[in-house]
């Protein structure tokens, strides 16, 4: 884990977990961020910065983005948000002020940076379609794909429908083919209308030992949904 120095925003140690994995050439960021809104700091700061002890070796960063989850998860809304390498020490996040009004809400970061203003040369990964058995519910339409590195694994999920089971709401699917990546927590993506306010629906899910569990919560799906999606890019172990 590494050691948050400071914040700009008015977060306690609690509410900031970052255990990135990083080369001379990319950093996975795996971690948790915690937003008050109603704290005075959040409220002047124009970027969500953390600074940290440790030194990320690509220093400065191009964006990627990273989740964002509306309130404590009670309504299941989220968008994404813009996150980046400010320098070797400090981490720079876009707040999202359509949820200030919840009193706050949860950055998720999943994603990988790469430094900006350098030439790379790197090899590409090969995408692997990833077989999977449903252990519990039923899943139509669905497709894993995976593209997997030495220090990572960028994972895309879609599926059709969702039927959760009648006993433990939830779907449940095995997966193999995946090299040993950390366990976390996934938004599954859906959503009901193109004009939404206030982002898209997503049920909760955990990937543990490659079995990936999808929460029905208290979700209510619209006959129109789209497909139920996400991309997260994971450390290995």
């Amino acid at each position: 884990m590494y050691t948050v120095i400071s914040n700009n925003f008015g977060a306690s140690d609690n509410d900031i977990i970052l255990l990135p994995k990083q080369t001379e050439f990319h950093v996975t960021m795996f971690g948790q961020v915690n937003v008050t809104t109603t704290n005075e700091e959040y409220r002047r700061a124009p970027f969500l910065e953390i600074t940290v002890q440790e030194d990320f070796l690509i220093g400065k960063s191009r964006e990627a983005a990273a989740y964002v989850l509306r309130g404590n998860g009670d309504p299941h809304d989220g968008t994404i948000t813009e996150v980046f390498l400010k320098d070797k020490n400090t981490i720079r996040i876009r707040p999202i002020h359509g949820y200030d009004a919840d009193g706050m809400y949860i950055i998720i970061l999943l994603c990988v940076l790469t430094p900006a203003n350098r030439k790379l040369t790197l090899t590409p990964e090969t995408r692997k379609q990833l077989v999977y058995a449903v252990t519990e519910g039923v899943v139509a339409g669905a497709e894993l794909y995976a593209v997997q590195d030495t220090n990572h694994v960028e994972l895309v999920f879609k599926a059709e429908t969702l039927e959760f089971d009648a006993s433990t709401h939830c779907v449940k699917l095995s997966i193999q083919g995946l090299i040993p990546i950390v366990n976390c927590s996934i938004p599954v993506f859906f959503t009901e209308s193109s004009s939404s306010q206030t982002g898209s629906k997503y049920y909760s899910a955990e990937l543990q030992n490659n079995v990936l569990t999808i929460e029905k919560g208290n979700i209510t799906e619209a006959d129109n949904a789209s497909y139920k999606f996400f991309k997260v890019v994971i450390p290995t172990k």
